[in-house]
């Protein structure tokens, strides 16, 4: 990496691996590798994720809630209306990213403009990506209508379970427990209090819209978002193999 020009900072170098997935030995036979984030725990086989029907190079979930924010578009110049991936679950067609040489403008992106791996990825993946069905990438982050075992894939993009644990249900947190058990990182994983974490602040997300009358634009915006309506609509998406849709908060009706 650091041959590549890569100069860290706080990011962790972990997270720049994924970029680099035409570059190892290891991965040459393969023409489809699956990638999830360490936070990523599964209630399903992670062969059906990498198993799923391609007609992109790059098969990513929408849900990243960046929608609340659209500001981002103008930030990483992409066109107006597009939407934006979460990465910690993705699934490459590694025939069309080698013959596009996406990977490799994801690197030079994430050089010259200084950026993290995910800004990246949605730059250099801008228009080539599809919808995945949302419970591959069931995110903690700002959902209360979704629970861990509704899940195929739940990411705790919030809260981590070895961390504040805030938004990680109890039986997630227990399945992390038991692994980590009997090991040198159990510590991190025990249950600090005896009820979940994060509940009062789902609480106060239901005062939102009193919120965004005083111009609060982030939750305005939050108080119009039906998650229910928006699982919905990607998971028709994603049945149809649906390229990732442009303007998702009009879509949606909270714009």
């Amino acid at each position: 990496m650091t041959n590549f020009g890569f100069r860290f900072g706080t990011y962790s170098i972990a997270a720049y691996v994924r970029l680099f997935a035409d570059q190892l030995p290891v991965f040459e036979p393969y023409d489809r590798i699956a990638y999830t984030d360490c936070d990523v725990l599964f209630n399903r086989d992670i062969n059906d994720l990498a198993g799923q029907r391609l007609r992109a190079p790059l098969l990513a979930a929408h849900d990243d809630y960046m929608y609340f924010r659209p500001s981002y578009r103008q930030k990483l110049k992409l066109a107006p209306g597009a939407p934006y991936f979460n990465s910690g679950v993705v699934v490459f067609d590694m025939n069309a990213v080698r013959e596009n040489a996406l990977l490799e403008q994801t690197r030079k992106t994430a050089i010259q403009g200084k950026m993290n791996d995910q800004n990246a990825l949605n730059v250099a993946f801008e228009g080539k990506w599809q919808t995945m069905h949302p419970n591959w990438n069931l995110q903690s982050l700002g959902t209360r209508e979704f629970r861990f075992s509704q899940a195929w894939a739940r990411h705790f993009a919030g809260g981590k379970p070895w961390g504040n644990q805030v938004g990680v249900e109890l039986e997630a947190l227990k399945i992390w427990r038991d692994l980590a058990r009997d090991t040198p990182w159990g510590k991190p994983f025990e249950q600090r209090i005896p009820f979940e974490r994060g509940v009062m602040k789902r609480f106060f997300r239901r005062f939102d819209a009193v919120t965004g009358l005083f111009g609060k634009d982030v939750q305005r915006r939050r108080a119009k978002y039906d998650g229910v309506k928006m699982h919905l609509i990607y998971a028709r998406q994603a049945d149809e193999g649906a390229m990732a849709v442009q303007f998702p908060e009009v879509l949606g009706g909270f714009a």
